[in-house]
């Protein structure tokens, strides 16, 4: 649950104050955990909660996006896989031998290409009569209606996209050395 938590934090602006900014929860996070308990190989009971929000919260999400009604774990397993799939360094023999950064930029790469460049069966609609095709692939970000073609990766990769942004780096201010007592010349005795 942790994990989730931290993952969907923002940092506020900053407020003068030195050190690092705070980091917020990101408002409107709802987490719904399955439990399942095993009886040898088997799953004899399946569990659900609501971790963060409320349950009349979790279940207006689940009618509005139509993913049914109870929380379930076969979406995120689903995108797990495909991501594994697609990026082989997060297969587990794999995972140690590229950085963090590499990791992240690979994500990237691969959530633009399945959301703009990958059709989805399960997105097509019914063709417009007189297409001569039966059904009309979409893709996630067709489906949504922020694009209204398939988009090459190509494509994705020749979008410009602004940069952040630019701050000045801030200097960290010196620290000032202890004042020392002068040395003072011995007293005569």
């Amino acid at each position: 649950m942790t994990a989730f938590v931290k993952g969907f934090r923002h940092k506020l602006p900053r407020d003068g104050r030195p050190g690092r900014p705070r980091l917020l929860v990101e408002p409107g996070l709802l987490i719904g955990q399955v439990i399942k308990r095993y009886r040898g190989r088997r799953v004899v009971e399946v569990s659900r909660r609501v971790a963060r929000g409320s349950a009349a919260a979790v279940a207006a999400v689940l009618a509005r996006t139509g993913t049914g009604t109870g929380i379930n774990t076969a979406y995120i397993e689903r995108l797990n896989a495909t991501f594994r799939g697609r990026w082989t360094p997060l297969v587990r023999r794999g995972r140690a031998l590229v950085r963090e950064r590499c990791v992240e930029a690979g994500m990237w790469l691969v959530g633009c290409a399945y959301n703009f460049c990958w059709e989805h069966a399960s997105l097509r609609v019914a063709a417009p009569a007189g297409s001569g095709c039966r059904w009309e692939e979409r893709t996630p970000a067709m489906a949504a209606g922020l694009t209204d073609h398939r988009w090459e990766l190509q494509e994705v990769l020749g979008e410009r996209v602004p940069p952040e942004r630019w701050k000045v780096p801030r200097c960290k201010p010196r620290r000032r050395k202890r004042a020392t007592a002068a040395a003072a010349p011995p007293l005569a005795a």
